[in-house]
């Protein structure tokens, strides 16, 4: 099946619709909302896991363990005021009195200043937690030993030992379980053989050796299957989570792809139909069927009338008053005929630029007819491309942008309808899909001239919102860097499968461009942590911390895929991620 280029050009009107979104996204962005570049990464990681659309299993039990440990203080505050309270008024020894007043009083400070420091969930870290956690055991264990070993006492240690369990440290979990049990069987079993006397509140004067030694076994195997129970719960919890976390992941990837597919949809329906020029003669070609059609533009299939030779004819229509319109498709035809790259299409014959447009005499640009399909159409089926293409598809647009910046173009527009892979034609001497695949860069109508200082766009937001820099999102100075940033955003969703940068809504998706990061791609595929880190430097949200060119993108993704990224571009990446992590998404 044969497919052709479809330019599509940006019409004054969606220009000023972008304008005016970028404006009131601007204002309605706090600089509380947006991270600052020298934040530091613990808040931005809080941040990321607060604002972010969906939590990892193990985000979400980190988070769940957070609010546990906030309660479980609580509820040991209340049990051992309550047990200071009632102490005195025990029957036992004054010692005895005094012993578990003390060990209840530890467990009340300890509980009461670290639910202090936990106010900021900053202050949790796991080597205070085992501190924490190691005290209160101890002093549970005391105020049992005073209480009576023999007594229902013990049983307050499973709540410690559960709660503890279901903790994300397998160490503090095995440990506290260790602890827990050591120092009640070592008591117990003493006390059982007569070595120390029982200096309990409530102990068991009748009871025989025999009878002991059960209540000992049976408290034993309460704290081991309290044990199982909660790292068995814990393990439960993370499979449905992992679960649950998964089947959103792919709703958020079919609503993201199916939203792109209306979109190519919709331009696929504007074609394959007579047009206005239909069997028309434009200079020496002999236009057919509308092949695309774009907001100022249309694309004929056409042939050349004295050699029958193909074309794709684009068509300026509808031009009416607008002079600017007519000046960017010619500078679209001056900077496309200037490239010479294999990866770009190749001009064949422009013309009618001399100011009498009419319906008779339109002006045109002829293009290399292209057969194949353009990235999305691959992408749609395929879902993602596997390295050793994606690297080829790389490589070859690096090559023509990097053609257009060293003659100071932007390409301002990259996306995957503008990437087509060209097939090699029968005629030339390959068989149908043989040969080697050519992908070429299409429709540079809003590229932008670096040493220019005037503008052909009024001074509006151009581009593809999805796919745009930041500075372009927000109407700012465009330079190359923005097509390096526009190309790492193409890689991830043909890495991935998912775009970067999706929503409902023009706002939100220019919102995620300026402030939000994709999610890992780690999380939905198998992919070295060089690659990662590669696409992190390719999509910086400020271009001095962005690779300059989409040469140097194209080298460090081929490098990441190999393991073989240079320190200085680890150290760069890793800084950057630290102050915007993978999966932030700021609250507006």
């Amino acid at each position: 099946m044969a497919g052709e280029p479809t330019p599509e050009d940006e019409d004054a009107g969606s220009d000023e619709n972008l304008a005016t979104v970028a404006g009131k996204l601007g204002a309605s962005v706090s600089s509380s909302d947006a991270p600052t570049r020298h934040g530091s990464g613990a808040s931005t990681h809080g941040a990321s896991q607060r604002g972010g659309s969906t939590l990892t299993a193990d985000q979400a039990l980190a988070a769940d363990e957070l609010q546990r440990t906030r309660l479980f203080l609580k509820v040991s505050a209340v049990l051992a005021g309550t047990l200071m309270a009632v102490t005195p008024f025990l029957s036992g020894g004054r010692a005895v009195r005094i012993g578990v007043t003390a060990c209840a009083a530890v467990v009340v400070a300890v509980t009461l200043w670290f639910a202090r420091t936990l106010r900021d969930d900053r202050g949790y870290s796991s080597r205070l937690w085992w501190a924490v956690s190691s005290i209160l055991i101890v002093a549970t264990c005391i105020g049992i030993y005073f209480i009576g070993v023999f007594s229902p006492a013990p049983m307050v240690g499973t709540l410690g030992i559960y709660f503890l369990c279901l903790g994300s440290s397998f160490a503090i979990a095995l440990s506290s379980y260790l602890a827990g049990a050591i120092l009640h069987a070592a008591p117990a079993l003493a006390i059982a053989f007569g070595l120390i006397r029982d200096p309990g509140l409530f102990d068991a004067p009748d009871a025989t050796v025999h009878d002991k030694l059960i209540a000992a076994l049976m408290v034993q195997i309460v704290f081991g299957l309290t044990f199982l129970l909660a790292r068995g719960s814990r393990r439960a919890t993370r499979d449905a989570i992992e679960r649950l976390h998964s089947a959103l992941l792919q709703v958020q990837k079919r609503e993201a792809l199916l939203a792109e597919a209306h979109l190519d949809l919709d331009r696929a329906l504007r074609g394959g139909f007579g047009g206005r020029y239909t069997d028309r003669r434009l200079g020496p070609f002999v236009l057919g069927e509308v092949i695309g059609r774009g907001a100022m533009s249309e694309v004929y299939r056409a042939r050349h009338a004295d050699d029958g030779s193909a074309a794709a004819v684009k068509v300026l229509r509808d031009l009416g008053a607008d002079s600017g319109q007519l000046r960017r498709f010619l500078r679209e035809a001056h900077i496309v005929s200037s490239l010479k790259s294999p990866h770009v299409v190749r001009v064949l014959h422009f013309g009618n630029f001399d100011g009498r447009v009419g319906d008779d005499a339109p002006p045109y640009l002829a293009m290399e007819l292209l057969t194949g399909h353009d990235l999305a159409w691959h992408l749609r089926r395929e879902r993602r491309l596997p390295p050793e293409r994606l690297l080829e598809l790389v490589d070859h647009v690096a090559d023509a942008i990097g053609e257009a910046e060293a003659a100071e173009i932007v390409h301002r527009d990259l996306k995957p309808q503008n990437i087509f892979c060209a097939e090699p034609l029968p005629s030339e001497g390959h068989a149908e899909g043989a040969g080697p695949r050519v992908w070429k860069v299409l429709d540079f109508g809003v590229s932008k001239l670096t040493s220019s200082t005037g503008t052909l766009t009024r001074g509006h937001i151009v581009g593809t919102p999805g796919y745009m820099a930041p500075e372009q999102a927000r109407g700012g100075e465009v330079g190359p860097r923005a097509d390096v940033f526009a190309l790492a955003v193409i890689v991830y969703r043909a890495l991935t499968g998912r775009p970067a940068f999706s929503g409902k809504d023009m706002p939100r998706v220019l919102f995620d461009v300026c402030y939000a990061q994709p999610a890992q791609p780690s999380r939905m595929v198998a992919v070295p942590a060089d690659v990662e880190r590669a696409l992190a430097l390719g999509m910086a949200k400020h271009p001095e911390e962005r690779l300059a060119t989409t040469l140097e993108l194209a080298r460090a993704l081929r490098a990441g895929f190999e393991g073989a990224l240079s320190p200085d571009l680890r150290a760069r990446a890793d800084a950057l991620l630290a102050q915007i992590p993978w999966g932030f998404r700021p609250s507006r």
